[in-house]
C-alpha cells in the first residue's frame, strides 16, 4: 500500500513539475521593444503614430508587453538597448531613427525581426537580414523651392550642419548639393559635429562664413538641439532657419517642406510591425519611402526676420 501510494505521489509531483515548467516556458504576451534614438517632435509623433496603428490592429497594453527605451541621442545607448531586448528575446524590435535601427539590426542579427522608422536612408538597412520599415528621406527640390521662395533669391549662402555619428546624414548632404546645382550662385556650406558639445560653435562657424540661411536635415543629433542651441543663437543674428520638417516650423523656423510623421511615418511603421506580429516575416516585406510633403511656414517668423510670405508656392502657415 505504502508502495502504490508513493508510486501515486510521484506520478503527481512529475505532472505537476511539468505543467510548471510549461507555464513558466508560455509567453502570455507578445514582447514589443521599441527604441526611440532621442526626444523631438518628430521621433515623438514616430512613437504615437507607431501606438495609434498598433492599438487599431489590437495590439494593445491588454494582450501586449511594450518595452519603449530612449537613448537620449547617444549611438552607445542604443547599442546597450538593443542587446538587451535581444538577450530578453522579445517579439520585435521597432527603432525608431537610424541610429537606433543600426543598433537593433546589428543586435538581432536577424535572430528577431527589426522594424525601423524615419531611416532617411534606406540603403544603411540593406545589408541586414529580416528588417524593413519606413524611410523619411527629404524631398530637397521641394525644400529648395520653399527656401528660394521665402528668400526672394536664389543666389545664397545656404548652411548646413550634420552629426558624424548618422550614417544618413552625409547622403542628405551630397543629395541637397545635388538638387543645388538647379540654382545659379547657389551655394552649399556644410559643416560637420563631432558631438552636441560642438553645436554652439559649429552654428557660429557657418555664421561668420557668411551664410545667408541655415537648413536642417533629417539628422537627429542637430533637430534635437535646434531650441535650445541653434535657434537662439541664429534670432540674434537674424538669420533664417529652414527646419526639415512641420514641428520645427512650428518651434521658430521660417518653413519647411515637410511629410507627417505621425500619419505618413508612424502609422505606417506600426501597420508594418502589426503583419510582422501576425506572422509575416520582415524581410517579405518591403521597405517604404514617403516623399511627398507638404509645404509649412511661420507667419510670426517671417515677420521677426523681415522676410514676406512667399505667394510663387503654396504653403500652409502654422504659426499660434
Amino acid at each position: 500500500m505504502k508502495k502504490i501510494i508513493s508510486a501515486i505521489l510521484a506520478i503527481m509531483i512529475l505532472t505537476l513539475s511539468v505543467f510548471a515548467f510549461a507555464s513558466c516556458g508560455k509567453k502570455d504576451k507578445m514582447t514589443i521593444g521599441i527604441i526611440q534614438f532621442g526626444s523631438h517632435e518628430s521621433l515623438n509623433n514616430c512613437y504615437k503614430g507607431i501606438m495609434e496603428a498598433l492599438a487599431e490592429k489590437g495590439y494593445t497594453e491588454e494582450n501586449c508587453v511594450f518595452e519603449y527605451v530612449n537613448s537620449n541621442f547617444d549611438p552607445a545607448v542604443s547599442q546597450s538597448q538593443a542587446r538587451k531586448m535581444v538577450n530578453e528575446k522579445v517579439d520585435v524590435i521597432v527603432a525608431i531613427a537610424t541610429p537606433s535601427a543600426v543598433a537593433a539590426a546589428t543586435a538581432a542579427d536577424g535572430e528577431i525581426p527589426v522594424v525601423y522608422c524615419a531611416v532617411t536612408d534606406n540603403s544603411v538597412m540593406a545589408n541586414y537580414e529580416n528588417t524593413t520599415g519606413t524611410s523619411d528621406i527629404p524631398n530637397f527640390e521641394k525644400q529648395l523651392e520653399v527656401i528660394t521662395s521665402v528668400m526672394g533669391k536664389s543666389n545664397i549662402k545656404i548652411g548646413v550642419m550634420y552629426s558624424v555619428e548618422e550614417s544618413s546624414s552625409p547622403v542628405q548632404v551630397a543629395s541637397l548639393k545635388e538638387a543645388a546645382k538647379a540654382y545659379a550662385g547657389m551655394e552649399i556650406i556644410d559643416t560637420s559635429v563631432a558631438d552636441i558639445t560642438t553645436i554652439d560653435a559649429k552654428t557660429n562657424e557657418l555664421l561668420d562664413r557668411g551664410v545667408d540661411c541655415l537648413v536642417n536635415l533629417l539628422d537627429n543629433t542637430i533637430v534635437g538641439k535646434l531650441q535650445t542651441n541653434i535657434l537662439p543663437i541664429t534670432d540674434e543674428k537674424n538669420i533664417p532657419v529652414f527646419g526639415s520638417e512641420i514641428e520645427q516650423v512650428k518651434v521658430g523656423c521660417a518653413a519647411s517642406a515637410s511629410i507627417d510623421y505621425v500619419k505618413d511615418v508612424g502609422r505606417m511603421t506600426g501597420d508594418i510591425v502589426a503583419s510582422v506580429l501576425g506572422g509575416k516575416s520582415a524581410s517579405d516585406i518591403p521597405a517604404a519611402t514617403i516623399t511627398n510633403p507638404t509645404n509649412y511656414y511661420n507667419s510670426k517668423v517671417l515677420e521677426k526676420l523681415g522676410l514676406k510670405v512667399p505667394t510663387t508656392v503654396a504653403m500652409e502657415d502654422v504659426a499660434n
